[in-house]
């Protein structure tokens, strides 16, 4: 169907991760997904069982493997509750700060991968946001 009047937006809310994929590696896992840009970023469930922040909160490894040369640099984690009785759900502190030193804006798509061997974070690729012109 086609409706050449309809404006339709994107939503403004991060999507759930449209890629979630975790590959066996000879000395551990990694998980690799994509997410749009938000207000903030919460880790996926997975990684964070994988850097086993329900034993503890801690720093994690990002490395920007998008950037030339790329960096590398330490954030920390929170812990927030998914909801009244329910589990504990995980994010990465600062994150707007994090937005500015990247480059990254709300919208934005990233790639991201999680290395359970090396406990790094890292942004593979971020793609920019486009508004749909008509």
């Amino acid at each position: 169907m086609n409706l050449p009047d309809v404006d339709v937006d994107e939503a403004l809310v991060a999507p759930i991760d449209s890629v979630n994929d975790v590959y066996e590696q000879p000395h551990g896992r990694v998980h690799r997904f994509v997410h749009m840009a938000g207000e903030y970023f919460r880790l996926p469930d997975p990684v964070s069982r994988m850097a086993k922040l329900d034993e503890a909160l801690k720093d994690i490894t990002v490395r920007l493997m998008h950037r030339d040369p790329p960096e590398q640099f330490i954030n920390g984690t929170r812990r927030e509750r998914k909801g009244e009785g329910e589990d504990f759900r995980y994010a990465l502190t600062c994150w707007s700060k994090f937005m500015r030193f990247t480059g990254i804006k709300v919208r934005d798509t990233i790639h991201y991968s999680f290395n359970e061997n090396e406990q790094v974070l890292s942004v593979e690729k971020v793609v920019p946001y486009v508004r749909r012109s008509d």
